[in-house]
């Protein structure tokens, strides 16, 4: 027992001693003085800065700590990197051989602030130019404190980027930087940490460093956190909120990266990660609609899982990917699929243009050339649907876009009672776009589509249409589409009436016939052809009591340019008041007919005689009536006489009277 005391006695004793020897070797080889001539000239030369430092204590238990110290920037007053304290820790055993090894650094509250100039380099560009090696090794110089530095640590930091490149300079700062890295070499392997917060965002990192000397790669995880959404936008530079605000982002999105590879090459870094989208939310003309699903990340790759978009009662689920993030083009594929998903809110227009704003947007040039650096594919399918007030099933979209191309391979879907097919093609490289289109409808209810795309006609049409256009154009203002816009087709319209102001109201009050207000028909068909902001029109309306024949211009500007032969049953003769028949001549069954021209507008159209018509038709009907007169009376054939020569001498004459 004694033995036992004894020794731990001795043990003491000479530990006792080391630390009191330690303690002297502090005091007399790490002096505050020693530590700013080694510190200070190795930081300025590295740095090619110029280094205020505070004052500096040294304890055998603290470390090394200075304070107040400030790297300024090249060329100014303001500082570049400020440290409210670095804490220095140093080897024990060196210091038996009389030498200080510091190993440890700890930079707590660091200030940097990074500057992109106007030429698009940065404050500290000048830092990290590859420097000329010298033609001799310089001597080595004694060190009186050695910097072998394995670990590093930063705590509490906070870094300011100010971008002064463009017309608005920004400004983002991260706060809450911490980081720590141990066993720091530079040619080998070491481990690393990260943590900062930007604009409501926290972001770790943790992973491994390797080869920093030669060529420096690491190997790394990089969590992201976006806790609430509409945080994150009140939080960007003001350039950014304006624009920001009008959708009101909100929700939350994690995301998880996988990093492996040389830095130099930053675009092979992505191995693989995750996005995880929650509740995420967005203003889209008045709707909000929720997004909700992950994104998975490989390479060069992104594709969806279980991607929704939902807004009340309605669901779409969405399945894309995309190929070739990092080179042109990028490569999308999507697929949408949804029971039932109204559009019409996504289509609804803004808020009206104040006033003079028409003739702003008309001063505005057209749009284009686009060079959209993505080839896409993709269909979308919705069960149930509106588009402008109409209900449509079946609705079914393919689409493609190469080199600048946007093809619509196929749209179709069933609407008020019938059916719609279409194709298209716009080709976006060109300024105002070249566009074609070809489009199929058959069966459909007139009124509604015309209720839905000229809202001011409707419960003017009334039947079952069908249609065959192909038209082509190019330019997106009115000028250009009048001036630019072709085409053909045909239609018909079954089983169907014409009522409303406008043509029919016109035409009722200037033949004096209330009964043409409501224009009731059987078939309305004809063809068109559209050229030089006009649409040719050939057609004509078949009635039981009304056959109407349009046949003229009508203009892209509204304007009326038509032949109007109308004719009239019996039935609707007779109800004309008196006096307005003389307007008619009958055919030989009776029917009246009006050779009538129609110009103005489609909103106040003009109705007037056709006065070449009228004399043409009169001079035939009164040939007509002169020679059934002069058979009947002058020269009335017997049965089985021949022709007398009389006969043929006066034919010839009422020919060279009327001109037939």
């Amino acid at each position: 027992m004694n033995r036992a005391l004894k020794i731990a006695g001795i043990v003491a004793a000479i530990l006792v001693a080391l630390l009191l020897s330690l303690i002297v070797l502090v005091k007399v080889l790490i002096t505050p003085e020693r530590v700013r001539k080694t510190v200070l000239p190795i930081a300025e030369k590295s740095l090619n800065r110029q280094i205020q430092l505070g004052d500096i204590k040294v304890s055998i238990f603290s470390g090394i700590v200075l304070n107040d110290l400030t790297v300024m920037e090249k060329t100014g007053p303001d500082p570049f990197i400020r440290a409210k304290k670095i804490k220095l820790d140093y080897q024990f055993w060196p210091l038996l051989s009389k030498r200080v090894v510091i190993d440890e650094v700890e930079l707590q509250s660091p200030q940097i602030k990074v500057v992109r100039l106007p030429d698009g380099t940065f404050n500290y560009s000048d830092m990290i130019k590859k420097k000329e090696p010298a033609q001799e090794p310089a001597p080595e110089e004694k060190k009186e404190i050695d910097l072998l530095v394995s670990q590093v640590a930063i705590t509490g930091g906070q870094l300011t980027f100010e971008d002064r490149k463009g017309a608005k300079p920004a400004v983002y700062t991260v706060t809450g930087v911490d980081f720590t890295s141990s066993d720091i070499s530079m040619d080998k392997t070491f481990p690393f940490s990260a943590k900062a917060e930007v604009m409501e965002t926290v972001v770790k990192i943790a992973g491994k460093a390797a080869n920093i000397k030669e060529k420096p790669s690491i190997e790394a995880t990089v969590d992201v956190t976006i806790a609430d959404l509409r945080k994150l936008a009140a939080a960007l530079p003001p350039k950014f909120t304006a624009k920001a605000k009008q959708y009101d982002p909100s929700g939350a999105v994690t995301a998880r990266v996988d990093l492996a590879g040389p830095v130099s090459v930053p675009k092979s870094l992505l191995k693989d990660g995750e996005i995880k989208l929650d509740k995420v939310q967005v203003t889209a003309s008045g709707q909000r609609p929720v997004i909700a699903g992950d994104i998975a990340l490989k390479a060069d790759s992104l594709s969806s899982r279980n991607i929704t978009v939902a807004m009340g009662n309605n669901k779409l689920q969405a399945q894309f990917a995309v190929s070739n993030l990092f080179t042109k083009p990028i490569i999308i594929t999507s697929d949408i699929k949804a029971d039932r998903f109204d559009i019409d809110p996504f289509l609804a227009k803004g808020q009206k243009a104040p006033a003079g704003g028409g003739q702003a947007q008309a001063d505005k040039p057209e749009p284009g050339p686009m060079k959209v650096p993505v080839r896409a594919s993709g269909t979308a399918q919705i069960g149930q649907t509106a588009y402008k007030g109409l209900p449509v099933t079946q609705l079914f979209l393919k689409y493609r876009l190469v080199d600048n191309v946007l093809t619509i391979d196929d749209l179709k879907g069933n609407v008020a009672g019938g059916s719609f097919g279409s194709t298209a093609r716009v080709d976006l490289g060109k300024q105002g776009f070249i566009y074609s289109t070809k489009l199929k409808v058959q069966g459909v209810q007139a009124n509604p589509v015309v209720s839905a795309f000229a809202p001011r006609a409707a419960g003017t049409v009334f039947g079952t249409l069908s249609l065959n256009a192909g038209l082509n154009g190019s330019g997106t203002k009115p000028p250009a589409l009048t001036r630019n816009l072709s085409g053909k087709g045909d239609f018909t319209i079954a089983d169907g009436k014409l009522t409303g102001a406008g043509l029919v109201a016109s035409l009722a009050d200037f033949i004096n016939l209330e009964q043409l207000r409501v224009l009731q028909f059987s078939r309305f068909a004809g063809t068109f052809r559209i050229e030089k902001g006009q649409v040719i029109i050939d057609s004509g309306v078949s009635g039981k009591d009304v056959q109407i024949t349009p046949n003229g211009t009508a203009g892209l500007d509204k304007t009326l340019n038509l032949s109007l032969i109308t004719r009239l049953s019996p039935a609707l003769t007779g109800k004309i008041p008196g006096g307005d028949i003389r307007r008619f001549v009958a055919d030989d069954k009776g029917w009246g007919v009006l050779p009538l021209k129609v110009t103005g507008t489609f909103s106040a159209p003009k109705f007037s005689m056709d006065k070449a018509a009228v004399t043409e038709q009169f001079k035939s009907k009164a040939k007509e009536k002169l020679q059934q007169t002069i058979d009947e009376k002058l020269f009335k054939q017997k049965e089985g006489e021949p022709p007398r020569p009389e006969r043929e001498l006066l034919q010839k004459g009422l020919k060279g009277i009327f001109g037939k």
